[in-house]
């Protein structure tokens, strides 16, 4: 089976069961595990090519895309004709993220014979568990994507073990944009939940959404993890300033308590095997006391 994955979500689960030679094509964002990026990339995102690395131009650049009636992403038909995939994977969940189902199956029509075009869309944890085990049915490794979700729930419950030994729940704020500001959805508040956290701000299985800053100081939160999407930690500390500049930055419980760190997103937005990684990691700042450091704790720095 020869598989074009537009997804970094769906690249990381077919990787993690085992199917790395039959990965023929990836996405401009597929780049986990980092074998993958020696595939060729068949989908290139046009904000890149326009914007600077800065959260306030990257947010510009995608409004007048969509203004513009352009889609965000540019598909490479002749390559994609030359590689002959017989399955191709996107979503249809965010537009900003990934290409869209709707717009890669319009470019797959004039591949002879077509591919099969699947989406996923997950925005729970269970509903990422079931993804891997249609992934692993779709591509006869059943059994791979069942000794694999049975792993990742192991240590989602070893979690859940730990942090119940404390009825402490910070309360979290899951900083997903800088500039506008932005509270985590989808599935990132059931990990805080996990985590042994209390999201106040974003909501489990919904779209991210948009704050101002005095939703952010009346919330208070105790711990803020800031992890832009698609951010590294590197650029997320290069624009720390579009949070410690705002008035009243320094009188949140969070930044007084010395509890503010970014993190490496990809643990977190794709919503793959890595997203126990994030649960793992989330409970360490949340409960370090219960749940003790461990490799995962180069994926962080605090954020001062």
């Amino acid at each position: 089976m020869r598989i074009c994955s537009l997804l970094p979500t769906a690249t990381e689960m077919l990787y993690a069961l085992g199917l790395s030679r039959s990965v023929v094509a990836r996405s401009q964002h597929c780049s986990y595990p980092p074998q993958v990026r020696a595939k060729p990339v068949v989908v290139t995102s046009r904000v890149k090519k326009i914007a600077k690395q800065d959260s306030f131009a990257i947010h510009q650049a995608v409004l007048k895309l969509q203004q513009e009636g352009v889609h965000q992403f540019q598909i490479d038909l002749p390559a994609l004709k030359r590689l002959k995939p017989d399955l191709v994977i996107t979503q249809n969940l965010c537009s900003v993220c990934a290409a869209p189902h709707p717009e890669v199956s319009a470019v797959l029509q004039h591949l002879s014979p077509r591919p099969r075009l699947i989406s996923i869309n997950s925005q729970r944890l269970d509903e990422i568990f079931t993804e891997i085990r249609k992934l692993g049915e779709m591509t006869h490794r059943e059994k791979a994507a069942i000794r694999l979700t049975h792993q990742l729930q192991q240590r989602i419950d070893r979690v859940r073990q730990l942090v119940s030994r404390t009825s402490y729940r910070p309360r979290a704020w899951v900083c997903e944009w800088l500039e506008p500001l932005m509270a985590a959805g989808h599935w990132i508040p059931e990990m805080v939940e996990v985590a042994g956290g209390v999201d106040g701000l974003g909501v489990k299985g919904k779209d991210s959404i948009w704050l101002n800053w005095e939703q952010v100081r009346r919330y208070d939160p105790e711990v803020i993890v800031v992890m832009p999407c698609s951010y590294s930690i590197s650029q997320t500390l290069r624009e720390k300033k579009r949070l410690t500049q705002r008035p009243g930055w320094k009188s949140l419980s969070a930044v007084k308590q010395g509890r503010v760190f970014a993190l490496e997103g990809s643990f977190f937005h794709h919503a793959g095997p890595r997203l126990v990684d994030g649960i793992e990691l989330l409970a360490h700042l949340f409960h370090p006391t219960q749940v003790p450091g461990n490799s995962l704790c180069r994926h962080y720095r605090a954020l001062t």
